[in-house]
């Protein structure tokens, strides 16, 4: 696989939601963002029983900064607003003004997975007007960063579920490899607008009754609803050197695969996640015993941890000396579903920027059916260092619920002289004023 840079980053999570270090200062700090379902989203005392991970606004969008008509702007799914915001935000990130990509081979690959505001929209009477079918398509959501900005590269959203940001990830790594693109933007987005499938999984019990992700605990009990968006722009690894760009981390190998027919449509399948495990290695040539952590995709459930401990296990922790350390960011900011493995990636390379590892959240008890110990892994309870010298890699592991797989291994980036960042332009500055959109309520 040919190295690829990741030269910028954007997020809002529900914890530290003012950027990638406020984010990755609050993870090291122990910030767990579960609590109670907002007054201002749920109606039902079913879907309001559930506990949730929420961002503070939704509402707010500059429309005129991104020159999108009032009328237009309140149709559009609060999704893609977020998505233009972030883009633009981990361009300037990346020291690269938006307005010189235009016209270029740039390709965007979003993973998104869910359209609540589409499905409100349509229950509100004269709401079907010329922009609603835009703005409540998913499809949309990278489209409109392409027209946007005026790329020209491959323009998709994937949903493979829980694995849609991931999969996107990796396929932004494709379209760099082959020349699809000189610069990709990969990312996903999840917000939960309404109730319908929060109220369907409580019933399902597929919720957390006590509001929390206990990932690989003993009182693991099920997971919770998040929301949040993450992206990051990537170039191939050569060209990011050769112009300075500031490298945050470095993508070393990647792979997608499924499981097949298991027990059930969507039940894992720890053959299958091995086999993407070493897919990734094999297309980067990568050393398992090089790498320090996993984040993991850490569900909280009794059935699907045993399952990737196990994948871990038979995979990392083979003739290995120092157990393998797992990452869960879902104890923090629960699951984002089709965000959750932008939110682990965007986790990972910045602890191996850092390199410190955060804690993850309400572990006690090893899952009984999870022998840590003779799997050669173990669990953070408190922020631990990783190694300083040598390579430091660390992979993240993204499994949708239909049986879509995605593993990525990255590493910390070379140790060069970084650029002087410039000044953005006025016009380059995201506007933070007059964010007063009507939200989907």
């Amino acid at each position: 696989m040919v190295p690829i840079a990741v030269v910028g980053m954007a997020c809002r999570f529900p914890v530290g939601p003012d950027g990638p270090s406020s984010f990755f200062e609050a993870l090291l700090a122990g910030v767990d963002g579960v609590g109670p379902v907002p007054p201002s989203r749920f109606v039902t005392a079913e879907a309001r029983a559930a506990f949730g991970a929420f961002l503070p606004d939704v509402r707010g969008f500059d429309a005129g900064f991104f020159r999108v008509p009032p009328a237009e702007a309140q149709r559009m799914d609060p999704q893609q607003r977020l998505l233009l915001e972030l883009a633009w935000e981990a361009l300037e990130r990346a020291l690269i003004s938006p307005a010189s990509l235009a016209g270029t081979a740039t390709s965007v690959h979003v993973g998104i997975s869910s359209s609540d505001y589409g499905r409100l929209q349509s229950s509100v009477p004269g709401a079907n007007d010329a922009y609603a079918m835009t703005g409540g398509a998913r499809s949309i959501a990278a489209n409109r960063l392409s027209y946007a900005l005026d790329l020209r590269g491959p323009s998709l959203a994937v949903d493979t579920a829980c694995s849609s940001s991931l999969v996107a990830l990796h396929l932004g790594c494709q379209a760099l490899e082959t020349g699809e693109a000189d610069v990709a933007l990969a990312g996903g987005v999840n917000l939960l607008l309404a109730e319908a499938i929060s109220a369907g999984m409580a019933r399902l019990g597929a919720l957390s009754p006590t509001g929390r992700v206990r990932a690989f605990d003993a009182k693991g009990d099920g997971y919770v609803r998040g929301e949040g968006a993450g992206v990051v722009v990537l170039k191939r690894l050569d060209d990011a050197l050769a112009a300075e760009d500031p490298i945050v981390a470095v993508i070393v190998g990647s792979a997608v695969n499924q499981d097949g027919r298991t027990n059930g449509l969507t039940a894992p399948s720890r053959q299958a996640q091995e086999a993407v495990i070493r897919a990734a290695w094999r297309r980067g040539a990568v050393d398992p015993a090089t790498v320090a952590f996993v984040e993991a995709h850490g569900t909280g459930t009794l059935l699907g941890d045993p399952i990737e401990a196990r994948a871990l296990g038979a995979t990392y922790g083979a003739q290995r000396q120092a157990p393998l350390w797992l990452g869960a960011v879902k104890t923090n900011v629960g699951h984002l579903e089709a965000a959750a493995g932008i939110a682990g990636f965007i986790k990972a390379a910045l602890a191996l920027q850092r390199r410190v590892l955060p804690p993850n959240l309400h572990f006690q008890t090893p899952n009984p059916h999870v022998d840590l110990q003779t799997l050669r892994l173990a669990v953070p309870t408190a922020a631990t260092p990783l190694p300083g010298d040598g390579v430091l890699r660390a992979a993240v592991s993204s499994f949708g619920f239909g049986g879509t797989n995605a593993h990525v291994v990255l590493e910390a980036p070379p140790v060069r002289r970084a650029r002087t960042p410039r000044s953005p332009a006025p016009t380059e500055l995201l506007l933070t004023s007059g964010r007063d959109l009507p939200s989907a309520r």
